[in-house]
This record gives C-alpha cells, structure tokens and sequence, in this order.
C-alpha cells in the first residue's frame, strides 16, 4: 500500500529527460540535478569575475560601500624583490614585508640594529644590583 502511496506522489523530471524526478531536487533527476549545480556554480563564478573585473594593473582594489565611501587596499608585496606575499608575508622590525626567501634580516641587508635593541632590553629587564657596604653596617 505505501508503495502505491508514493508512485502517486512521482512526476517526470522537469527538463523532460523521462526519469522521475525528486521534489528536494527541484524535481529534477539526478542526471539533470548535477547539471542543473554546474550551471549555478558556473553562474556564481561569472557574477563573481564581474564583480572583480575593475582591478586595476597597480594591485589596488576599490570597494564601495552603502555610504558611498570608497577603500583602497593594495597588495603587499616583497620589498626586495617585489613578490606579491598575499597572507603570508613577513613583517621585519626595519618595517618592510618580505616574502620567504627575503625573510631573514641577512636576506633583505636589514637597517634594524638589533645589538642595540637587545642591550637596552637586557638593561632594562636586569637592573643594576649593589650589595650594602660592610663598613655602615655595624
């Protein structure tokens, strides 16, 4: 009885391909469902593109929000030899973005002295300790 309950319920595929068609699927087949997915992802790729379409040679990127305000962002990239780094450039301490090969400060000839950072900063973290004289102690 269940299985006359749902050959009722059953209709053909709505692109007419004659196989039955699913209700979850937008009555489609399956056939026709897996299509029907690399139509839209190829439909969301193209409205994509053309949102993206007015980037311009200089890397910089324009977005206009609802306030009419405009942001320009601009890629990072290498400061030695000027690679685009995206996420996963590194910052040095002379202030510049390097790319992975440039990262270390022999790489890139860093202006940062570090000698000097490190002997202020061991200054300061040790202060200078003197022991009580003997002589005024008693």
């Amino acid at each position: 009885m269940t299985f006359c309950h749902k050959a009722e319920n059953l209709s053909l595929c709505a692109r007419g391909c004659g196989y039955y068609g699913n209700p979850s699927n937008h009555n489609l087949c399956s056939q026709c469902y897996k299509v029907f997915l690399k139509e839209e992802a190829a439909k969301s790729a193209i409205a994509l593109s053309e949102k993206l379409s007015f980037l311009t040679v200089d890397d910089t990127v324009k977005t206009g929000n609802d306030d009419g305000l405009t942001m320009k962002t601009k890629t990072e990239r290498c400061k030695s030899c000027k690679k685009k780094v995206g996420l996963i450039g590194f910052s040095c301490k002379c202030g510049g973005m390097f790319c992975r090969i440039h990262r270390y400060p022999e790489e890139h000839a860093c202006t940062f002295n570090f000698k000097s950072m490190g002997r202020a900063r061991l200054a300061m973290e040790n202060p200078l300790c003197k022991a009580d004289k003997l002589e005024y102690r008693i």
